[in-house]
């Protein structure tokens, strides 16, 4: 699964990474912090939206990302629902 830039907000259309904060095989949790950007002389996290192992990295510092733009690659991503316990009936 690829972490794309979010939308930022109103007229935030892009930015400039100022540091990565994960590395190739960390696993992350979902909303955890994955980069920060600088943006019109302010510093933001960028979280991620899912749980899972990173398995590329597609951005380094200094690089100009946009909205949109594939930041991350996420393996191991959980989808859909758990399975649900079994529910004993009474006979």
């Amino acid at each position: 699964m690829d972490i794309t830039l979010p939308k930022l907000g109103e007229g935030a259309e892009s930015g400039t990474v100022v540091s990565l904060l994960v590395k190739v095989g960390d696993v992350v949790k979902a909303q955890q912090t994955l980069l920060e950007m600088e943006n019109e002389k302010a510093v933001a996290p960028i979280p991620t939206s899912h749980a899972g192992t990173i398995s590329a990295i597609h951005v380094k510092v200094g690089d100009k990302i946009s909205v949109g733009q594939k930041l991350i690659s996420l393996s191991g991503v959980a989808t859909g629902a758990a399975p649900s316990a079994p529910v004993a009936q009474s006979v």
